[in-house]
């Protein structure tokens, strides 16, 4: 939560201002405000519009069925995400309930393109030159000991990434969790989705990466064509 002169100094609005948006906002619920300490919190409202959002994105409903089976035939957890700016969206999930290991992935998360296998994937499909705009604009920094930070390592990773035509995460955003990721490429070749299994490290081993491929693939080529891919 945030107090008004707090939004204020964000927004750089005038205090006025930033109580008369919060009171139209607060009447709507899509603002809370706490009356022992007037510190402000996004409402439940905001819940209901992501939820609306999610459930009309035609992708989740073409891709369910496919992603449901997925799951099922590799008993993974599977995740479809969405590119947003520099960043992915967890847009659909479909959790590995054998697991005794959850993953902390949610719903509406958000992560940098640079650092997780599913935004590796989609970058592979686009030209160099926007995967460096990408880079150069994006807050780069070691989420886990094993994060790509270095520049050239990272367009090395990317170029491995087009020669195989999946790709991986191994640690990079979450310690103990290992990732295949392969894009949802559009009728140009071009992605904006992609879909991943996730897995603890003591099971996702090199072998195991190699048997979820074809499983994987299938999936996302089976999404690709429902979306004209």
């Amino acid at each position: 939560g945030m107090s008004i002169g707090g939004l204020s100094a964000e927004t750089g609005l005038h205090k006025s201002t930033v109580h008369r948006l919060l009171t139209s906002m607060c009447a709507r619920g899509y603002v809370q405000r706490d009356a022992e300490t007037s510190v402000y919190r996004a409402g439940m409202r905001l819940c209901e519009l992501s939820s609306y959002i999610v459930d009309n994105l035609d992708i989740v409903e073409r891709a369910r069925a496919s992603l449901e089976r997925l799951e099922q035939c590799t008993d993974e957890t599977v995740h479809l995400v969405m590119r947003d700016d520099k960043d992915i969206v967890y847009i659909h999930k479909v959790d590995n309930g054998s697991s005794a290991i959850r993953m902390f992935s949610r719903i509406g998360m958000r992560l940098p393109l640079y650092c997780t296998g599913v935004g590796k994937a989609i970058l592979a499909t686009w030209d160099t030159a926007e995967v460096r705009d990408v880079w150069q604009h994006s807050d780069v920094h070691a989420w886990t000991e094993h994060t790509i930070v270095d520049e050239d390592a990272f367009f090395r990773e990317i170029d491995k990434v087009r020669q195989l035509g999946y790709a991986l995460d191994n640690e990079e955003n979450e310690l103990g969790v290992r990732c295949i990721a392969a894009a949802i490429p559009d009728y140009r070749g071009r992605a904006s989705y992609a879909i991943s299994l996730s897995a603890p490290v003591s099971r996702m081993t090199d072998q195991r990466v190699a048997e979820l491929r074809a499983p994987l693939m299938a999936a996302r080529d089976e999404i690709a064509r429902a979306l004209g891919g």
